[in-house]
């Protein structure tokens, strides 16, 4: 399933994020450092999973306002061109 041009797949940093801060949250009650050490771990990757979406929106973000720029000169020359003939 896709939101706009975004994979859902991609978004599962959040639910990552959670559940890695669920594992540290019990590994510390729990006095369990290999657990409390996972769910760090989990929770950075799925920091840099979606500091990645981020970037890979604002770049889509971008190309959109390319694009409407683009087709907004186009139009102003063709009003250009037809004013002239």
């Amino acid at each position: 399933m896709r939101i706009g041009t975004i994979d859902i797949d991609k978004l599962r940093g959040v639910t990552d994020k959670a559940i890695g801060l669920g594992k540290e949250l019990v590994g510390t009650l729990l006095d369990n450092d290999r657990l409390v050490q996972a769910g760090e771990a989990q929770q950075e990757r799925a920091t840099e999973q979606l500091k990645a979406l981020r970037k890979q929106i604002e770049a889509q973000a971008h190309e959109a306002e390319a694009e409407l720029q683009e087709r907004r000169q186009k139009a102003a020359q063709k009003v250009k061109e037809t004013a002239n003939n």
